[in-house]
């Protein structure tokens, strides 16, 4: 079975490398192998400085990790020599000629880089994917919580990370106060409503909690609902029209919605019905692929889905990064008469109307 990739991004100054000292030297169980990068526009890399002994800021205590350095508590740490996928791919030959298997493969972004590009290229590479590869897992953000609302002001990156995040980590949480924090997870809520928001200090968390999501590949086989809280079920009002669109994050994270600038939202659209694979999928690839470079048309960063499609009697879950989409099958719906078709955008210029429309016109006749 493939080793699930978790891909940790973050504005500078986050508590990205804390997070990565903490799995580097805790004793948490986990086999996990960290890939640290510093990617430019083309993937670039540069060399970073890991604590491994010693107290944070102590110079003499940092050793300059280059290669393969293995750990005390088990984990792997290596900077990217060549393409991202051949680091991995190289990190997992080597790994088997030990005659072990990672439990996790972690890979850390510089603060300035726009995570969908690392998604794109991991996603892609079928070899990646073979039984004994890797796959991605999910995208974890995190949050400065004394800085965010600067940086979502003025650097695209910083919205860009928490628009394509699963899981957003609001760090730093002792050095606001208690209204303050409640606002900033107003403004997250406002760009990225799915994505689960734990609130930490120090990067302190659960790795149990962070990995094996299955969000983004391997059909939400993981411990996290592909929809999030909503998987369940849309807005009472759209239930009894049998289908709709709602604005995520206005009910959940802000009575205030004015609280933020920021042109990428949450949008979600429902239709009841079987849907035709082939129309659902002709009109997901024009949303993906063609309307994207219209003037003012859509620019989709996430969708995730639980879809029904004629002659399946499963459920399937639709995951996209930009243009790229996957739609896998998950268990059999015991109830198929009963089913509820979900999606959730994440982009610039959503069109709610036009979405809801577009998914209803996907239904079988």
């Amino acid at each position: 079975m493939p080793v699930g990739v978790c891909v940790i991004t973050g504005f500078l100054g986050s508590g990205k490398t804390t997070l990565v000292n903490y799995i580097l030297k805790a004793d948490h169980g986990y086999r996990i192998a960290v890939i640290l990068n510093d990617f430019g526009a083309e993937l670039g890399v540069e060399k970073m400085l890991v604590q491994q002994d010693g107290v944070d800021g102590d110079n003499e205590s940092r050793t300059l990790v280059e290669d393969w350095v293995e750990l005390n508590n088990g984990c792997v740490c290596c900077t990217v020599k060549g393409s991202l996928v051949q680091t991995i791919e190289g990190l997992l030959e080597k790994r088997k000629e030990m005659g072990e298997k990672f439990d996790f493969i972690l890979l850390e972004t510089t603060g300035l880089a726009d995570p969908g590009p690392v998604a794109r290229e991991l996603w892609v590479d079928d070899e990646l994917v073979e039984e004994d590869g890797a796959v991605l897992d999910s995208i974890v953000t995190l949050v400065d919580a004394s800085n965010i609302e600067k940086q979502i002001e003025e650097n695209k990156e910083a919205t860009l990370q928490i628009a394509y995040a699963d899981t957003i980590l609001l760090n730093k949480s002792d050095l606001v106060n208690e209204e303050d924090l409640e606002r900033i997870k107003a403004r997250i809520g406002s760009i990225n409503a799915e994505a689960e928001v734990m609130v930490t200090t120090r990067s302190s968390v659960d790795l149990g909690v962070v990995l094996n999501q299955g969000t983004v590949t391997g059909g939400g086989r993981g411990r996290k609902p592909v929809l999030g809280d909503f998987a369940d079920a849309p807005p009472s009002s759209v239930l009894a029209s049998g289908g709709g669109f709602w604005a995520k994050g206005v009910e959940k994270y802000a009575p205030n919605a004015g609280l933020h600038n920021s042109d990428i939202r949450t949008v979600c659209v429902a239709t009841n019905g079987v849907l035709d694979n082939e129309a659902f999928q002709t009109w997901l690839e024009d949303l993906l692929w063609e309307r994207r470079h219209e003037d003012s048309g859509p620019d989709i960063l996430r969708a995730k889905g639980l879809i029904y499609t004629k002659g399946s009697d499963k459920r399937r879950v639709l995951q996209a990064v930009r243009e790229i989409y996957e739609i896998t099958d998950g268990p059999v719906e015991e109830n198929p008469e009963a089913v509820m078709n979900k999606l959730v955008f994440i982009g610039r210029n959503l069109d709610e109307g036009g979405l809801a429309t577009g998914l209803k016109s996907c239904v079988a006749q």
